[in-house]
């Protein structure tokens, strides 16, 4: 049994018309009229597969196909339609029309499952004009609450209830994801490894934890012309050392490890001034929890250092962090049994973004399952994944869901990650 790649070409291709772009992107932000848009199509495709519909109170949308014991837990597929300004067609919308393939598949072919299955279109994976991100995973994992969700306001000042209201997708309480035997996401891999590798799928262990810093480097601001090389304490000059010894520690903190200076001011900012206050940003990223704290230390001893050897002061808070997530084993290993069973070569990766499933493995056994990008390239126009990819991961979603009927999962899901510093 196989799915029918055409078909879901056919929902992908008319998707893709919501919130297009002259670029050949999509810009469909959450809450927005273009999510409005995306939202009513997603609908309309569910009741034409005569799934039961519902909505809750965040406005993440539910897609669910009965199965005969009406006890046992769903097995749930899903992912998030809202994107960036101008970002990709594949990102996130993938995981939910491979779900809706997966339905159709058994469908026609006849088959009732003893588990019912659920597709779900997550709120505010993307965070564009409302915080946080991942709102509507959050929400069901627990690491949210409603109440303060939905008093985030936009760049206009209007809250994101009010937003919820008006595109008509606040649903209720009730009609919550309250409880699930496994969740599976598919997804593109956002970065080059599998196309680099000419590998079709990546089975997702976990996705890597990162800690936010921010760095003031105090010096001192004096006129360019009259202060000799040697009598400077020039703030932007030391950062610049700092910063190279960022990029050099990436290797020493993991094998994934990841470092990242991505914003930086100088003051005054004046062009004939010494600067006498740097800010910049430092991401640290690993795979696990020991490393990426012994990364952090490793970073802050590092920078301490070169500012005392410079004479300069230096200051640094943690702005942001989050543990590295491990997902379900067994899961895991269906997913490579599957593949195997289907003559598919895989590829088990580390995650270096979050996704809706960052916070799903909070509620139930989760796993993905990452389809290349080409050339690495996502959020943004040029973001791009081979159908001949996109066929492989959705027949393998479709036999590890068959899988997951039959055999469940043995033991429970721990809850293992989230410890968010960054609170909304």
């Amino acid at each position: 049994m196989r799915i029918n790649l055409d078909r879901l070409k056919q929902l992908f291709n008319e998707m893709s018309k919501v919130g297009a772009t002259q670029e050949g992107g999509i810009t469909r932000p959450t809450l927005s009229q273009q999510d409005k848009e995306a939202r009513d199509l997603l609908v309309s495709w569910m009741k034409e597969m005569q799934l039961n519909v519902r909505f809750d109170d965040i406005g993440n949308i539910y897609g669910r196909r009965e199965g005969r014991n009406p006890e046992a837990k769903p097995i749930v597929i899903g992912s998030h339609l809202d994107s960036i300004i101008n970002g990709g067609k594949f990102d996130g919308v993938l995981g939910i029309i491979c779900g809706l393939e997966v339905l159709e598949t058994l469908k026609e072919n006849g088959i009732i499952m003893d588990r019912a299955i659920e597709v779900v279109n997550f709120t505010n994976e993307e965070g564009v004009y409302f915080e946080p991100l991942m709102a509507g995973s959050g929400l069901i994992s627990g690491d949210y609450e409603l109440s303060e969700i939905y008093k985030q306001q936009d760049g206009e000042g209007i809250n994101f209830l009010d937003e919820l209201k008006a595109i008509g997708y606040l649903g209720s309480e009730k009609n919550r994801l309250k409880e699930a035997e496994a969740f599976i996401e598919v997804h593109i891999e956002q970065g080059p490894i599998l196309d680099k590798e000419k590998l079709s799928i990546g089975i997702v262990e976990g996705i890597i934890g990162f800690t936010w810093l921010e760095v003031t480097v105090i010096g001192e601001a004096e006129n360019s012309g009259p202060t000799p090389m040697p009598y400077r304490k020039d703030a932007l000059s030391t950062s610049a050392k700092m910063i190279s010894a960022i990029q050099n520690s990436a290797q020493e903190i993991s094998e994934y490890g990841i470092t990242t200076v991505g914003k930086i001011t100088a003051e005054p900012g004046v062009v004939n001034t010494i600067p006498g206050k740097v800010t910049f940003t430092v991401d640290i990223r690993a795979e696990e929890l020991q490393k990426q704290d012994a990364g952090v230390n490793l970073i802050k001893n590092r920078l301490k250092r070169i500012a005392f050897e410079e004479g300069l002061e230096i200051s640094i808070n943690e702005i942001n962090s989050m543990e590295p997530i491990q997902f379900h084993p067994e899961l895991i290993n269906n997913l490579i049994d599957s593949a195997d069973e289907l003559n598919y070569q895989s590829k088990k990766m580390i995650s270096g973004a979050g996704h809706i499933a960052s916070f799903m493995n909070n509620f139930c056994p989760t796993a993905m399952i990452f389809v290349p990008s080409i050339d690495g390239n996502s959020h943004s126009p040029k973001e791009r994944t081979d159908w001949a990819d996109i066929e492989k991961a959705t027949n393998l979603l479709l036999k590890s869901v068959m899988k997951l009927d039959k055999d469940g999962i043995n033991y429970k899901c721990v809850k293992a990650h989230t410890n968010l510093t960054y609170k909304i």
